[in-house]
């Protein structure tokens, strides 16, 4: 047991927020010596460190922060003893993706939810998602269409990930001064981990995305354009095979919206017609930071 002032510099924090934090959001409760001063447990340090990363290195508000520690948990509650253990590795991306690997392919969503957990309290969010979780995504992927991990092993691991991805989407505020987006994969295209990378960098700008996912007909897309002012499309593709089809589909929805701005991403994407390859984005965020300044900014001042 550690009194506030061992918490306090432990974590380099102040005194005062530790208390302010414990009255206004209860994020812990220590118990009292004999003489009433205050006493935290190994756990209250580590759920007190994991709000500090969160609030001061990756941007998000404490009411935020404090709602995710909940949720890790009641999760954290509903698992065997044996489960809810985390996992010991060192400050490792490599080691970290693989332990996250085994989870998913063995179908263990506690185990996989406590890595996710520590990766997130130890590192950025962008690194766990761009260096942790896409990778493992397009592995899975690329394994899936081998034959060498059955489609519940595809299918419970996309939907794991993806759902930690729509949890940040929530977290950014929207800047209503910036165009409106919409985000989607065409007709038979199944794989979306790109496009969430994608649409997570525009969230974090402040734009506000209506993300359709995957196999996205044309007919609703259109309508969306039409009825919500939608000023910028970002489309994903991985598969070859749908180029031309999704190229009839750019053409018409410009047709229609000639001054709609158009954005591609994917290696589908990679012997697109001439016209469309200015629009083709590579998979870096250095070329998103580049495209955000020249066009959606541009946008924003006009």
């Amino acid at each position: 047991m550690y009194n506030i002032k061992s918490v306090s510099k432990m974590l380099e924090m102040p005194a005062v927020t530790i208390r302010a934090w414990e009255r206004r959001y209860h994020v812990v409760t220590p118990v009292r010596s004999e003489s009433g001063h205050r006493l935290y447990t190994d756990q209250d340090i580590e759920d007190l460190r994991w709000l500090k990363v969160q609030t001061e290195e990756k941007g998000i508000n404490i009411s935020q922060a404090v709602k995710m520690l909940e949720k890790m948990r009641e999760e954290r509650r509903r698992l065997p003893v044996s489960e809810t253990q985390m996992p010991v590795m060192s400050d490792n991306l490599e080691e970290l993706r693989s332990d996250l690997y085994r989870a998913l392919l063995q179908l263990d969503a506690g185990r996989a939810n406590a890595v996710l957990d520590l990766g997130f309290s130890m590192f950025h969010y962008e690194e766990m998602f761009h260096g942790v979780m896409a990778p493992i995504l397009c592995r899975i992927g690329d394994e899936w269409e081998r034959g060498e991990v059955s489609v519940a092993q595809e299918h419970f691991s996309s939907n794991l990930l993806s759902q930690r991805f729509y949890q940040f989407f929530r977290v950014f505020p929207v800047d209503p001064a910036l165009p409106k987006a919409l985000a989607f994969c065409p007709a038979k295209e199944e794989h979306q981990i790109g496009l969430l990378l994608f649409l997570l960098f525009l969230r974090k700008k402040g734009m506000d995305v209506i993300h359709l996912g995957p196999n996205t007909p044309q007919l609703g897309v259109r309508e969306i354009i039409r009825n919500h002012g939608v000023k910028v499309v970002a489309v994903s593709l991985t598969d070859p095979a749908q180029c031309e089809e999704t190229e009839r589909m750019l053409g018409e929805l410009k047709a229609e919206f000639p001054k709609i701005k158009l954005v591609l991403g994917g290696q589908g994407f990679a012997q697109v017609s001439a016209p469309w390859r200015p629009l083709v984005l590579d998979g870096n965020r250095e070329a998103w930071e580049t495209w955000y300044a020249a066009d959606v900014q541009t946008m924003k001042r006009g």
